[in-house]
């Protein structure tokens, strides 16, 4: 069985990269290799993370859009994984792997996405806003942000005690939950079942 060359893009410490390396090495993804593990900024623990597991792994800034390109396809890439990457894939990335990069968002998508909705600003938002659950996404990339076909859904309680910081934590451990689902299914081929039918992990 020929193995999935899924490359990881990562923009800080690879929390979410770790989740994916320990799923294909502990055998929840067997079938996929994780090459390569690429940050838009130098010095991120993700990186590390990476090297640790022997998994090639580079800087490449967000405006080389030429060797991006040239980058994934030198590896083969069948897919991508957008994991905390925080730069906007370009037009030409997306077309190329239509289907097959999954990004993971701390919300339930559609609410609390789109332009400014990244990291603590998520949390704050829902918190202001009332809500009761909150939770993570996995979905396809599209040329919109946060706008592509979700595959994954997975909920936590919002707390009366909580703070930004306090949901973000909670929020995370579901994150890698929700993306290891998403991950397995684009390397098994299953992305088209889980756009008609999104899985909700409770």
């Amino acid at each position: 069985m020929s193995l999935f060359n899924l490359a990881v893009l990562i923009s800080g410490s690879g929390t979410n990269l770790q989740a994916v390396i320990d799923a294909v090495e502990g055998g929840i993804i067997p079938n996929a290799r994780l090459v390569p593990v690429i940050s838009d900024r130098e010095g991120v623990f993700g990186l590390e993370r990476a090297k640790k597991h022997n998994i090639d792994n580079m800087v490449i800034n967000k405006n080389d859009t030429a060797l991006l390109h040239n980058t994934l396809k030198s590896y083969n890439t069948d897919g991508i994984v957008l994991a905390g990457y925080l730069s906007i894939l370009p037009p030409e990335i997306i077309s190329t792997y239509d289907g097959k990069i999954i990004n993971i968002h701390p919300a339930l998508l559609p609410d609390f996405g789109g332009k400014g909705f990244y990291e603590i600003k998520v949390h704050q938002a829902v918190l202001a806003s009332g809500e009761k659950v909150s939770g993570a996404t996995a979905h396809l990339v599209d040329n919109g942000i946060d706008t592509g076909p979700v595959l994954v859904r997975g909920t936590v309680p919002v707390l009366p005690d909580d703070t930004a910081e306090s949901l973000q934590k909670r929020v995370l451990e579901k994150e890698h939950i929700v993306l290891v689902r998403a991950v397995k299914a684009l390397a098994d081929g299953e992305v088209d079942s889980l756009k008609k039918n999104p899985l909700t992990l409770q």
